[in-house]
């Protein structure tokens, strides 16, 4: 019998597991290459527009069979959340703690990333920027922040979603996945628009109930599981296809009756379980490469880019907005007609240009991320008391961490549909209120012993969740860009938006 990557046969971890690592790496890889190249953007008459290439390029529909990789992202994060509460749990730790720590893991970057893109917005308001541009600009920087809604969601269902697993095994995906294709069928064919909501939680939460199952070693302790998912999966794939009424697209494409991910249709499920089944299959041959000693110096260069995951989904957008309102501008890039070949040509040096950007922006980042963790000694250290949360914790406080959270849901979804200057100015209710929740999820586990301890508290929370985040953080990553009306895997703007 085969065990997982990085645990023995119990399901228990033995070691860091690189494939893991390597799957985030090459994922997160495709969501900046995909939304760089499926975002076209446009500067005519000293204004800012984009352009969704899929819905000027039909033929590239298919190119998403490549880049949707939001599915992989929920794997991973089921198998990292499985292994990190049992960890947990194992230690006398209780669900309220580790969902905390979890949720803070995320939303403080997060709260970084929506504060400095907040005060970037005042300051060009101020400045007298084209209120256009502020809304293009808007929500071309937040359209990706729509994967942290379901995955949060996730995250604070993980002990009782693990727990059923535990009970019910491979049961429990099958059940959600049958349910999310009977209400993918109501949606498509009954129009069951607020039912069809719930594919959001339904088709990403069973990717991540199947990391619970590859955790504990089921799907890898045969070879013919993996291979039966895959196979069956691209069968099912290519009949809803061929004979169905669903679109090649696994995103959103302009004008489209149906859209593959807004919600999550039976198709993408179909096309997730075949990523889910080829990754696990791989999983073998690709984990003993990686454990040869020859292979130690790209075990390295695989953990650093890991660890730099979380920024890099967070920032990649900006560098689109700096490079367009300079280079655009300037003349330092022409502007063929979107589709073309000469644009095709001048994706090269594009996204050569993105690159650099993008790593200067990181540099900032992570020099950032070392002023704040130096201050880390001189600021009450509350981390001590994580042990004692079990023994602390009342309703009222895991009522302010559901409500935390369930605000950082909602206001990180309306910030991916409308963008944070949805009328030209900062969209300053919706970035209040995810301060808010943000706020709630660090208060909930702050126990001060005097009256100003809270704030002391949260301010040290801030400080040792700093910008960069931990290395096994699961959350990146957005596929490519589709222009809906509600959020979808690389893109959520309005019906009248372009991605």
């Amino acid at each position: 019998m085969e065990a997982a990557p990085g645990t023995d046969r119990g399901g228990v971890a033995t070691s860091r597991n690189t494939y893991l690592d390597l799957i985030r790496v090459v994922a997160i890889a495709a969501v900046v290459i995909g939304h760089w190249i499926a975002t076209g953007i446009t500067y005519k008459h000293g204004q800012l527009d984009g352009v969704d290439v899929l819905g000027v390029s039909p033929w590239t529909s298919w190119l998403t069979l490549i880049f949707q990789v939001v599915p992989l992202f929920f794997l991973v994060g089921g198998y990292s959340n499985a292994l990190s509460w049992t960890r947990y749990q194992a230690a006398g730790g209780s669900g309220f703690g580790w969902t905390r720590r979890r949720a803070r893991r995320l939303l403080v970057p997060t709260a970084g990333y929506v504060a400095a893109i907040s005060l970037a917005v005042v300051a060009c308001t101020a400045a007298g920027a084209n209120r256009d541009d502020l809304h293009e600009a808007g929500w071309a920087l937040s359209l990706h922040l729509w994967f942290l809604a379901p995955y949060l969601l996730l995250l604070l269902l993980t002990p009782t979603l693990l727990a059923f697993h535990r009970r019910c095994g491979v049961a429990v995906p099958i059940v959600m996945a049958a349910t999310a294709v009977v209400i993918d069928a109501g949606y498509v064919e009954e129009h069951w628009r607020f039912v069809g909501w719930a594919n959001y939680l339904l088709v990403w939460g069973t990717f991540h109930q199947l990391g619970f199952a590859w955790q504990q070693g089921f799907l890898t302790g045969r070879r013919g599981r993996a291979l039966v998912l895959a196979s069956g999966s691209i069968v099912v794939l290519v009949a809803l296809i061929w004979w169905g009424p669903y679109p090649v697209s696994m995103v959103g494409v302009p004008g489209a009756r149906i859209q593959n991910a807004s919600p999550p249709s039976a198709a993408l499920l179909a096309f997730g379980l075949a990523q889910v089944g080829m990754v696990l299959l791989a999983s073998s041959s690709v984990s003993a490469w990686l454990a040869r000693p020859a292979s130690s110096r790209l075990r390295d260069l695989i953990q650093r880019a890991n660890a730099m995951t979380m920024p890099v989904y967070l920032w990649h957008m900006v560098p689109v907005v700096i490079v367009a309102v300079i280079a655009y501008p300037n003349h330092w890039f022409a502007q063929p007609p979107i589709g073309s070949r000469a644009w095709w040509a001048q994706r090269i040096p594009w996204v050569a240009a993105l690159t650099l950007v993008l790593a200067g922006v990181l540099a900032l980042i992570v020099l950032a991320a070392r002023l704040l963790n130096a201050g880390r000694s001189r600021r009450p250290d509350f981390g001590h008391k994580e042990a004692q949360l079990a023994h602390r914790e009342s309703l009222g406080r895991r009522a302010m961490l559901g409500l935390g959270v369930a605000v950082s849901v909602a206001t990180l979804g309306r910030l991916a549909v409308w963008g944070f200057a949805p009328n030209g100015s900062l969209d300053a209710i919706t970035v209040g209120c995810f301060a808010v929740g943000v706020l709630l999820v660090l208060a909930a586990g702050a126990y001060p012993r005097t009256p100003n301890a809270v704030g002391r508290s949260v301010r040290g929370e801030l400080a040792r969740a700093s910008a960069v985040a931990p290395a096994d953080v699961s959350a990146p990553p957005v596929a490519v860009a589709g222009r809906v009306g509600v959020p979808e895997p690389g893109a959520s703007p309005p019906p009248h938006r372009a991605s």
